[in-house]
């Protein structure tokens, strides 16, 4: 037929000798072995005309700012739907510099949870797996944020130690952490009570130490507020190391621990 003769009809040589500046010589189109759906890789960033060369290769940065990898699929392995916490995890992967963190806080409130909290909006989350509760982090310095649901003890002092305990060894009550623990002095833990939405919260401040399972004694500055409620207690606690320690950064932990709500 017409059609048949068309598509077999050997394609010109006016079309094969196609101007450079026609097609574009840094594209390169592959196709997913796992989906028919093809893949646009960047090669180069130049636009100039096609020499015969080899396309001009890109610093291992620019590559991988130009990947196709989805953020959405990457988000979920990483904790962060945050573009530029998906971007920062891939470019610390390759040993590359990062770029400046995201700045503002993120609201985490998930409907399964009696609480919720706003957290730096560069930090993952990780919910904890074996217990109640999330772990929320900035796996560049350490600094970190966890909710802890408890069984309450009953007594507002006995709430206070078991909230020093938790924020300082997370999950030590269910034998989950290797780390030992030291508990601070009495006179070094600052608490104050406060009645927030008609329920009564409990903020704590104070250093704490922790002997890791390699022997490394890590320092820490907390933050944390505890509220008792039907039989549990929920503590939010977040800390920072204490060479890392500065007024910014405690302008920060505080927000976290003043955003922290019991439903």
């Amino acid at each position: 037929t017409v059609e048949m003769q068309h598509l077999q009809s050997p394609v010109p040589q006016s079309q094969r000798n196609l101007n450079a500046t026609q097609q574009p010589s840094c594209i390169n189109y592959s196709h997913n072995r796992c989906s028919s759906r093809k893949v646009v890789s960047v090669a180069c960033a130049s636009k100039r005309p096609y020499d015969g060369a080899a396309p001009e290769v890109l610093k291992r940065r620019e590559v991988l700012l130009s990947s196709f990898a989805s953020p959405i699929v990457i988000g979920g392995v990483i904790g962060s739907d945050d573009p530029t916490t998906i971007i920062n995890s891939i470019l610390g992967g390759y040993g590359l510099p990062k770029l400046p963190n995201s700045t503002g806080y993120k609201l985490y409130d998930e409907f399964q949870n009696d609480y919720f909290l706003e957290y730096p909006r560069s930090w993952v989350i990780r919910p904890n797996t074996l217990r109640s509760g999330v772990y929320i982090s900035d796996f560049n310095t350490a600094d970190k944020c966890t909710v802890e649901v408890l069984s309450d003890p009953g007594s507002p002092e006995e709430a206070v130690r078991l909230a020093v305990s938790s924020t300082i060894v997370p999950g030590f009550q269910q034998g989950q952490q290797d780390d030992k623990l030291v508990m601070p002095s009495q006179r070094l833990i600052k608490v104050r009570s406060e009645s927030v939405e008609g329920r009564e919260y409990t903020y704590l401040d104070f250093p704490s130490e922790t002997i890791t399972r390699s022997g490394y004694n890590i320092r820490r500055r907390n933050f944390a507020v505890a509220v008792q409620k039907r039989g549990n207690l929920y503590v939010c606690a977040v800390s920072a190391r204490s060479d890392q320690f500065n007024k910014e950064k405690e302008e920060l932990l505080r927000h976290v621990v003043a955003s922290f709500r019991v439903r």
